[in-house]
């Protein structure tokens, strides 16, 4: 009888190990944009939108499929659910009067095209939905537009409801106008923040979601820097802070969140860039993780993502160090919904880095993946 139980044993041993380890083991899906023509700042050699499949316990991608029919499909945003995707056409004057932003639909494991609309200027962005599947919001990186758009109830985009125009300059050559370069909700949704790279402010506004119009908060926008040039954001999970990360002068700038007035305070600003490299380098991407803990940004010319401690009181950063993209011109990178690995697409030599990100924070590369003129990484459901 002994023989037998200890087979049992074992087989009940393996059988809770190997549920374990299925209960770790799955898959996402993952969208990257590309670019798939050469503009002035990039040789663009993509096709369109990449599809691949996460495996959630080694964070490999695996191709799966590829979503043709837009030009230059630069940035990317989920709708409600992880069910809609929507995608800029980063396009100028000498291809047509606008840009556009394209909304898709995933379902039976495809990417289908539903409609798109003009962006009612040139080179859109940067975009994003709400999580209850009422509005896309999208930045105009020239011509100073901000733009807001109802969601069908498919999914689809109706007629812009709301345009924005920004107007302003700064002192660095590259604010001869606005630019603004992304736009980000507040975690309450009731607020929208737009970092104008081209007068150093970050504009702030109130939804009006039964009107859908963007109402100037008060006050309407925070100033930073000089020369600063702010790109993105990222908004603490947990606690009232936000990060900007300003391009131009390659620094972070931590704000205070007011929750009720929308109003954001400048505290500090931390460099991006080790002590003493002077060469040429533009920020890009900014992210929290999702617990809170770390922030990481990335440094097109010196190629590297920075890490930050994030002081669970203050909100305060303190570096951890940086670690090369093994790549050029880092554009984006995403951290998955478990904190676990770091996804950057290094542009200018058609790879995507997968990182771990170590309980300290720390990153370490774990695997590598060729594809063409990589710039924006979404991970789905």
């Amino acid at each position: 009888m002994r023989p037998y139980f200890m087979i049992g044993l074992l087989w009940l041993l393996f059988s809770c190990n190997n549920t374990d380890t299925m209960r770790q083991t799955g898959s996402a899906i993952v969208f990257i944009g590309t670019y798939t023509r050469t503009e002035g700042h990039v040789d663009g050699k993509g096709a369109g939108i990449y599809l691949f499949e996460q495996d959630s316990l080694s964070g490999k991608l695996d191709s799966t499929g590829l979503a043709v029919g837009l030009v230059n499909p630069s940035f990317l945003a989920l709708g409600k659910n992880g069910q809609w995707l929507y995608a800029v056409e980063e396009i100028g004057p000498d291809v047509d009067t606008t840009g556009y932003v394209a909304a898709y639909i995933w379902q039976n494991g495809q990417l289908q095209f539903i409609n798109r609309q003009p962006s009612h200027s040139f080179a859109p962005c940067h975009l994003i939905a709400d999580r209850q599947g009422r509005y896309v919001f999208v930045a105009n990186y020239v011509g100073g537009v901000v733009a807001m758009y109802p969601i069908r109830a498919d999914g689809g985009l109706l007629p812009a409801s709301h345009i924005v125009q920004l107007e302003g300059r700064g002192p660095h050559p590259r604010q001869e106008a606005s630019h603004p370069h992304s736009v980000n909700l507040s975690p309450d949704e009731r607020y929208l923040y737009v970092p104008d790279l081209g007068t150093d402010r970050i504009q702030i506004y109130r939804i009006d979601y039964e009107q859908g119009k963007l109402l100037p908060a008060e006050p309407s926008f925070v100033q930073l820097q000089g020369g600063a040039g702010p790109r993105h954001m990222s908004f603490h999970p947990k606690l009232p802070y936000a990060y900007v990360l300003n391009e131009l002068n390659n620094s972070v700038t931590t704000l205070l969140w007011q929750k009720d007035s929308g109003a954001l305070i400048a505290q500090q600003h931390y460099a991006t860039l080790p002590d003493g490299f002077e060469e040429f380098n533009l920020c890009s991407h900014i992210q929290v993780t999702p617990d809170g803990r770390f922030l990481y940004a990335a440094n097109r010319g010196h190629n590297s993502l920075v890490g930050y401690h994030i002081d669970q009181a203050t909100g305060a950063l303190q570096r951890i160090g940086h670690t090369s993209t093994q790549g050029d011109f880092p554009r984006h990178f995403t951290i998955s919904p478990d904190g676990r690995f770091l996804y950057a697409a290094n542009q200018n030599t058609d790879n995507l880095l997968i990182f771990n990100i170590e309980k300290d924070g720390r990153l370490s590369p774990r695997h590598e993946l060729h594809m063409p003129t990589p710039v924006c990484v979404v991970i789905g459901n």
